[in-house]
């Protein structure tokens, strides 16, 4: 899906003025302006695996980033418009995106993140509840992920997107959910996760994309809702866009696939205003 023209131009308006630079000739009276292609808007993508493309494609990237994840993605439909800085890493906590606003400066004019999955271990839970035999640790896991997202994980994201806006204040940022990872399918033969695990693992990412819009509300940067544009495309269905049982030796179960990346991150981050103010 290509990047949308009024999103383009809008972004395009942050960069600076062209230049014009008047020459005289021949006649004292006659100037010929020459025009000087504005700079490119500096864009710095921070988070998690998610906004480093991990699972898009083969990677040797330490981080896992690849030229699918949708921050290329959008970089390159710019066309020009904007230059990137992927800092985004595989694992990345709330804490680690605080790190990664080292990359930041007066300079940057966009960033995107996508950070707070890993704060929770979500992976973590759905491998220790997978087996009856760690029914008594699943329960334990459950019950520290509903006080982080009570408690720890509002205060984090909080600190988080405060660090980034103080690192970058000329910045416009934009905060990103995550993708409800299964459909809401009685049979999933394809997944190794009973049904009512699924229905846990969507309860928890709804309420962690709860979490990320409540504090992007406070501290007035734009949310970006997924659920929507990876409707129908969850594990469990017949297309989906993020990586299934196949991806579970190394780790890239869960991630969102490069059509995910494509046709689910782009378009919504796209069409979030990326010029306007929040």
């Amino acid at each position: 899906m290509s990047y949308p023209a009024a999103i383009f131009r809008r972004v395009v308006a942050l960069c600076a003025a062209a230049a014009l630079t008047a020459t005289a000739w021949a006649a004292p009276a006659t100037a010929v302006a020459v025009s000087v292609a504005p700079a490119p808007l500096q864009y710095a993508a921070l988070g998690d695996s998610y906004a480093a493309g991990y699972g898009s494609e083969a990677t040797r990237d330490a981080c896992g980033r690849t030229p699918s994840a949708y921050p290329a993605l959008l970089a390159r439909e710019s066309r020009g418009g904007l230059a990137l800085r992927n800092a985004a890493c595989i694992g990345a906590t709330t804490a680690d995106v605080i790190r990664q606003s080292s990359v930041l400066g007066r300079q940057t004019g966009l960033i995107t993140i996508t950070a707070g999955a890993n704060d929770l271990s979500i992976k973590q839970v759905l491998q220790t509840c997978m087996s009856q035999a760690f029914a008594a640790a699943c329960q334990r896991e459950n019950t520290l992920v509903n006080r982080k997202l009570a408690t720890v994980l509002p205060r984090d994201l909080n600190r988080m997107i405060r660090t980034v806006a103080t690192a970058a204040p000329n910045a416009r940022v934009v905060i990103t959910g995550y993708p409800l990872p299964f459909a809401k399918n009685r049979q999933c033969a394809t997944v190794p996760v009973n049904a009512k695990l699924r229905t846990r693992a969507n309860q928890v990412i709804s309420r962690l994309n709860s979490a990320i819009a409540a504090a992007a509300a406070r501290n007035k940067v734009r949310f970006v809702d997924v659920e929507q544009s990876f409707a129908g495309h969850g594990l469990c269905t017949p297309r989906p866009w993020l990586v299934g049982a196949e991806g579970m030796r190394d780790n890239r179960v869960l991630h969102p696939t490069a059509t995910g990346h494509a046709r689910g991150y782009l378009p919504a981050v796209a069409a979030s205003g990326l010029a306007d103010r929040a």
